[in-house]
């Protein structure tokens, strides 16, 4: 290539993080190499394609193409692919040169389809006509939308540039090497897997074809997340290629420390930590995209934090109340610093205004403040994490993990340039970094249970940072999603829905691209007018398309039909749905009702035109409930869920079909579900639960395994997975995934019978530190309902023997152990808050009261043991619990004559208990007085007739 290593990777570079064009390097590069990638960062991506119209386009490769219709559709586009390989190869007689510019062309056509579907604004290109000219569109569109189709997944039959997007996923592969394609209908799915495990290694290739190769790779994992967001459920073999494709010999070929150019190394880093962030998103694992989030902050230098400040919500509003505010502060990105002017800064989305009575446009702050939030004392409940492997082995596990949300809960805790900020008018962030936070917001809605209104907060602090600042200074896609995930907030309160559903339709129909019905009227303007959403430049709205969690235009308009859904307008709802042909959502509506007849209906009606949909044939089986429905749609398009649904229906078969539950059988089709798609959670959940239930343990223990690699937050899977482990006799591994149970289930729901699971598995394996614990949050979780049944008596006893078997520190030089004091605040604290009747307990506490040589306080706990089961109002009827008394009498007796004499608390000369002779006295009358009525010939009871004559002599 006549290019230098250096120069080529610094082009590429550029490439992959959308430079605005005006801060393009590329002086002393040929046009050849400069003049296309100047062009794609300028978002000129039918520019591109017509500067290679005679290679794309020439007299062979139109031959190729004239084959359709008679032959199949991807066969023809695969040829077609071979031809134009081949035409570069001859033009540019070298392969790496030919690859590279037969690269520029996949991402001209990828980037074509997104601004067609994704950003607008819509071009007059027709790739069906462009491609095949004279042929049937409809029929191509089928086709083509049939390519797409993964795995029995659908894709969205009404968009455009398919074809585009099918040839950039062609060229991608034949740059990657691979044999099978992800098109083909017989998806040979381990054998993708396999080779892009062994070939993903960028930094095993010479330099320019290294460079070059993880350019390939990196686009080629944008292609395959697009391809995810057309589907109406993800298909697995798209996020598991994706990931191996996105790894970091990528971003390290690109941009090695070896260049120099450290400001383009970092912005590198940074895109491709964002872009597999965003990928963990797309791929349901969000958990993972956490630490990725923070090794991009600390790129950056991002500071931010959530804290408390004072703030006015209202109009009328006299005294501020406390509200959650993120402060946020950034470091200039030279290579993305492009001044804007305020024409420009008009391009961006119309953000409606709140127009409230009552409310303010954007809470009023007065200052920050200590905020009274509760911290937990993390240090007495943290419990050391090991990682474990089925042998048993273990290592420690890192303690430094990324917050999602830092939050600060004093006012010191603020960083000194974050304190000095002015609430009410904070300073513009950059574009990076508002795209952390727009991903930190859906990672944190992701992994939060729905309808938290705390969460809520949170979310609406995040995007407030983002949208209140001058929209002229944020990107139009940023920008855009801020505005879309405020609305998506705001229609669940009262007071703002008018507002979210109003900003939501209007940022459906000002993509730019063409839809039938208008609402906003702003968004109705003659579209040969060429106005504000079609003159703003396609690169501003694709730059961090590749960042954002992708979302379609249909999928935009099908959220906004969601949400009517959900306030219960239903006929808008439907009306969305059939507009954008989503015959099956709105089936799915009119279900959710319990309008199964109109449901039916719909399906049979699409069933009709298109017999060969799996999902919509599933469908009909779950408002059927009609296993041979569910058979056909597995036959047909292999859709997973369809067996999903058999195994559900033979674990618990419907009253009326006459069927007894058979676990094997659930057992059978969830396997051959997860087999299809194993990156699903609560399939994954549910099969293990079955392994359980029909005790077969090792299938329970991989089913778990699985579920925490996908979600390590569940502390149910954590918990059923110690439980399997424990029936396979690896109690360690068992031990160890229990201790992060308890770590994952937080302190809002904590579990008493993993705590018991916990305790057990403790015990056995004799770490009483753990037992001790688990003692501990056990009585804390039942002491409410179970009072001093919460405590477990023998445990208590033996870790007490433990205790006291030690000598007690005295010495100025001797402090106590973990587990010495631990024990001693368990025992000697928590205990007595919870004993009511129990004299055993208070005999335990007394124990260890005398190891502290404080026979004062063991002498009252021996005087509480037995007023404790004098007490008791069946102490007249019950003999057990007279001879309890008895016994409860003998040992305070026992204990007084042993105390007595002890010198005191305050060590004057003082002692315990200088009278204890005439208080054993009074305790035996006492008792006796009591049980002369009912005891007077028992064995108890002459038993304290013994004890009166012994003081009597």
């Amino acid at each position: 290539m006549s290019i230098s290593e250096k120069d080529l990777r610094v082009l590429l570079s550029q490439l992959v993080i959308s430079l605005p064009v005006e801060n393009f390097e590329g002086e002393g590069l040929s046009d050849d190499f400069k003049e296309p990638v100047r062009l794609l960062l300028q978002g000129q991506y039918p520019e591109v394609l017509k500067r290679y119209s005679d290679l794309l386009f020439s007299p062979k490769a139109k031959d190729s193409l004239h084959v359709y219709p008679k032959n199949d559709l991807l066969a023809v586009l695969k040829d077609y692919v071979n031809v134009i390989d081949e035409n570069f190869t001859e033009k540019c007689h070298s392969e790496e040169l030919a690859n590279f510019h037969l690269h520029l062309v996949a991402i001209a056509f990828l980037q074509t389809f997104i601004q067609i579907n994704f950003t607008g604004p819509a071009l007059e290109h027709n790739s069906s006509e462009e491609f095949f000219p004279g042929v049937d569109v409809k029929m191509i569109q089928l086709e083509s939308i049939q390519i797409l189709n993964i795995s029995g997944q659908q894709t969205y039959e009404l968009m455009e540039g398919a074809i585009y997007f099918i040839v950039a996923e062609l060229i991608f592969e034949r740059l990657t090497k691979v044999t099978s394609s992800i098109l083909d209908s017989e998806l040979k799915t381990d054998e993708l897997i396999d080779y892009y495990s062994n070939n993903n290694n960028c930094s095993a290739e010479t330099s320019n074809s290294a460079a070059l190769k993880a350019s390939v790779q990196w686009w080629m994992a944008r292609a395959l997340q697009v391809h995810i967001s057309l589907l109406f459920e993800p298909a697995s073999i798209l996020s598991s290629v994706s990931s191996l494709l996105l790894n970091p010999s990528v971003s390290n070929c690109l941009s090695p420390a070896i260049d120099g150019n450290a400001e383009l190394q970092r912005t590198v880093q940074m895109i491709y930590y964002l872009e597999c962030a965003r990928t963990g998103i797309h791929n349901q694992t969000e958990h993972l995209s956490i630490p990725l989030l923070g090794k991009a902050r600390k790129l950056s230098n991002f500071q931010f934090i959530l804290s408390g400040a004072k703030a006015k919500r209202t109009k009328f509003q006299k005294y501020h109340t406390s509200a959650l505010i993120v402060l946020a502060k950034s470091q200039e990105s030279k290579l993305f610093s492009v001044t804007r002017t305020e024409e420009d800064g008009k391009e961006n989305p119309e953000s409606f205004a709140l127009d409230s009575d009552l409310l303010l446009e954007k809470p009023q702050y007065e200052s920050l403040e200590d905020l009274e939030f509760k911290e937990e004392d993390s240090d007495k409940k943290r419990i050391k994490l090991d990682s474990f492997a089925d042998d048993g082995s273990q290592s420690a596990a890192s303690d430094s993990e990324e917050k999602l949300l830092p939050i600060a809960f004093r006012t010191e805790n603020i960083p000194e340039e974050l304190r000095s900020l002015d609430p009410n008018n904070q300073p513009g962030l950059s574009d990076l970094d508002n795209l952390q936070l727009l991903l930190r917001l859906t990672t944190l809605r992701q992994t939060s249970p729905s309808g938290n209104s705390m969460v809520d907060e949170e979310l609406i602090a995040l995007v407030s940072r983002a949208l209140y600042t001058s929209s002229k200074q944020t990107n139009w896609s940023i920008f855009s999603r801020a505005l879309w995930e405020r609305s998506i907030l705001e229609t669940t309160k009262a007071r703002t829905i008018e507002r979210g559903i109003l900003q939501m339709t209007s940022l459906v129909e000002e993509m730019g691209i063409k839809i039938k019905t208008r609402i906003i009227p702003q968004a109705m303007e003659d579209e040969s007018a060429n106005n504000s959403t079609g003159s703003l430049p396609a690169s501003f709205r694709l730059r961090f398309i590749h960042q954002l969690p992708l979302m379609p235009q249909w999928t935009m308009d099908a959220k906004l039909a969601e949400k009517y859904m959900s306030l219960g307008v239903l006929r808008s709802a439907v009306e969305i749905y059939l507009r954008l042909n989503m015959v099956c959502e709105a089936a799915l509506c009119y279900a959710a009702v319990g309008e199964e007849g109109e449901a039916e209906k719909l399906i049979l009606e699409r069933l009709e035109v298109n017999p060969k949909d799996a999902r919509a044939i599933s469908i009909l089986g779950d408002i059927r409930q009609d296993p041979s429905m569910w058979e056909k749609a597995w036959e047909v398009g292999k859709y997973y869920k369809a067996q999903g649904s058999l195994s559900h229906y033979y674990y618990n078969p419907p009253r009326d079909s006459g069927l007894k539950p058979n676990i094997e059988l659930a057992i059978k089709h969830m396997n051959v579900c997860l087999t299809a798609n194993p990156l699903n959670y609560e399939n994954w959940f549910f099969y293990g639960c079955c392994g359980l239930e029909s005790q077969q343990y090792n299938l329970a223990s991989e089913a778990f395994t699985r579920c925490v690699s996908l979600d390590e937050t569940n502390s149910h899977a954590w918990s059923n997975l110690a439980s399997a482990l424990l029936r396979t006799d690896k109690t360690r591994p068992a031990f160890n995934a229990l201790k992060k149970a308890i770590r994952c289930q937080g302190d809002s729901k904590q579990s008493w019978r993993i705590y018991e699971n916990y305790l057990i598995v403790a015990a056995k394996l004799n770490e009483w530190s753990d037992v001790l614990i688990a003692c501990r949050e056990l009585i804390n979780i039942k002491r409410d309902n179970s009072g001093e049944g919460s405590i477990d008596i023998p445990v208590v006893e033996k870790l007490v023997d433990i205790l006291v078997a030690t000598e007690y520190p005295t010495g100025d030089d001797q402090t106590l152990t973990y587990y010495q004091s631990s024990c001693i605040d368990f025992v000697c604290v928590l205990l007595p808050n919870v004993i009511t009747t129990s004299a055993r307990c208070w005999r335990i506490v007394a124990k260890v009261e005398l190891w502290r040589k404080r026979p004062w306080v063991a002498l009252e706990c021996h005087e509480k043991a037995f007023r404790a089961v004098t007490h008791r109002p069946e102490l007249e009827i019950d003999e057990v619990a007279w001879n309890e008394a008895v016994e409860a009498c003998s040992d305070l007796i026992a204990a007084y004559e042993s105390l007595g004499e002890l010198p005191g608390k305050h060590g004057a000369g003082d002692v315990v208990c200088k009278d204890w002779k005439y208080k054993s006295r009074s305790t035996v009358r006492s008792l006796l007085s009591k049980g002369k009525a009912m005891w007077e010939d028992s064995e108890g009871w002459e038993r304290l007739q013994e004890m009166k004559e012994e003081f009597k002599n």
